[in-house]
């Protein structure tokens, strides 16, 4: 049994997010169990959203830290910055645009304390920006408990999000700068190799994250940055590689680079033509070079292994990208 953390320490990166501050805030500060320490980091936006934050937490009596960035350097990298800030046994990433539960700090750094676990998960309800309840992402867990492993494969499998925001983590788990900076889909690759590095994974079935699902976000606003995402599907295959687990996990990250990278791309770069008057400048190249990575050799293995989406996906927008684009307009 590991040392009991005592102390949580919440990050938010912030970066022209003023309409959404107060909500955020107004939910760290409600929590049942508080933190101890609150880093704002400052992403240098053009609004003024961190003298907001700074005046609303003062205000309230609400100690915190603010480390700035001389210039815009991306979530990646001010997560980063604020960990090194960070003095906490407990680390939360919260975004400056979504909100929690209440009892979201109580109830994960409770199960990372009663599982002696490296990090604490909870599933997470997506919301729109009117609070319109639009789901929860993931399916059920199974388990209270699992291996860093396990939940890798998990998140490779789709049945868990990689994102930072849902989790609270041991200080220890992370290292020093985890998350990728200079790229977008900064979450995904390092998480599955914090998976893989942990020992013990608490589940929360409760779906205690709020995450906003706006027009204009990195997962749906279709640009030079969604390429990141092949560098991701990349990162995870070499993560894979690296625990010598790309053989045993083979059918799981084929359907993985189809649903997640392929499909992604496909799709954010299909709505921005369906929505603009003109086709996008990079439209072409993104499917192109989705085309360029399907291999009609897959379909059958994954039809066999049961990703029929995917290979319908593969077999039309290898052959008829237009006619995939014109099913996709009516979903």
């Amino acid at each position: 049994m590991r040392t009991t953390p005592t102390t949580v320490s919440v990050v938010i990166p912030i970066y022209n997010s003023r309409d959404y501050l107060p909500g955020c805030l107004d939910s760290l500060l409600a929590q049942t169990r508080k933190a101890d320490q609150i880093v704002l980091v400052d992403d240098c936006g053009q609004d003024d959203s961190i003298a907001f934050a700074r005046n609303h937490l003062a205000g309230r009596g609400a100690e915190h830290t603010v480390v700035s960035h001389p210039e815009n350097k991306g979530l990646g990298c001010a997560r980063n910055s604020g960990l090194e800030a960070a003095t906490g046994d407990l680390i939360w990433f919260l975004d400056s645009d979504d909100r929690a539960d209440p009892t979201f700090i109580e109830v994960l750094a409770g199960a990372v304390t009663r599982h002696d676990a490296d990090f604490a998960c909870t599933r997470t309800r997506r919301v729109d920006e009117n609070n319109n309840d639009l789901g929860v992402d993931e399916p059920l867990y199974d388990t209270e408990l699992m291996s860093g492993p396990d939940f890798a494969h998990l998140l490779i499998k789709g049945r868990a999000k990689a994102y930072a925001c849902n989790k609270i983590f041991r200080r220890e788990v992370l290292g020093s700068r985890p998350w990728e900076e200079n790229q977008s889909y900064e979450d995904f690759a390092p998480l599955v190799r914090i998976g893989l590095g942990a020992d013990r994974v608490a589940l929360v079935n409760d779906p205690l994250y709020w995450y906003l699902y706006r027009p204009g976000s990195i997962s749906t606003h279709f640009s030079s940055h969604t390429f990141d995402l092949f560098k991701v599907g990349d990162d995870v295959l070499n993560e894979v590689a690296a625990g010598d687990l790309q053989t045993s996990w083979q059918a799981d990250l084929r359907g993985f680079r189809y649903r997640e990278i392929l499909t992604s791309v496909a799709h954010v770069a299909m709505r921005a033509d369906q929505a603009s008057p003109s086709r996008p400048p990079l439209y072409n190249s993104a499917i192109d070079r989705v085309q360029a990575s399907i291999r009609l050799s897959d379909v059958p293995a994954l039809v066999r292994t049961g990703f029929l989406r995917e290979a319908v996906f593969a077999i039309l927008v290898k052959a008829a990208p237009w006619l995939y684009s014109a099913i996709l307009r009516h979903r």
